[in-house]
């Protein structure tokens, strides 16, 4: 499979990138909070919880659940699901979510 990496794609994967509570800890952002206010904004919470996220989740949740569960692994996601997933990513807003 090859998989083109981009600077979103990599964030998401890894957890190192342009992610609150990632660049809080390097003391960048003044709070690791999401701007929904639930919690603190790293990946896991973009993919599964966050709700400014939420018709994009929609869109990737219905294409995952044709042949898997939900929530998923990130490994299924990007494994199985790479598509999808990367136009979740290519979606989400970082520039606008701090």
């Amino acid at each position: 499979m090859k998989i083109s990496a981009n600077p979103k794609f990599t964030t998401m994967v890894t957890g190192h990138g342009n992610i609150k509570a990632y660049l809080y800890h390097f003391k960048i952002a003044a709070t690791p909070t999401c701007p929904c206010g639930k919690k603190d904004q790293t990946t896991d919470h973009l993919l599964y919880k966050c709700e400014i996220l939420k018709s994009q989740r929609d869109i990737l949740r219905l294409s995952v659940t044709k042949t898997e569960g939900w929530p998923t692994s990130k490994y299924t996601l990007v494994s199985k699901h790479y598509n999808a997933l990367t136009r979740f990513i290519n979606q989400i807003p970082f520039d606008n979510l701090h």
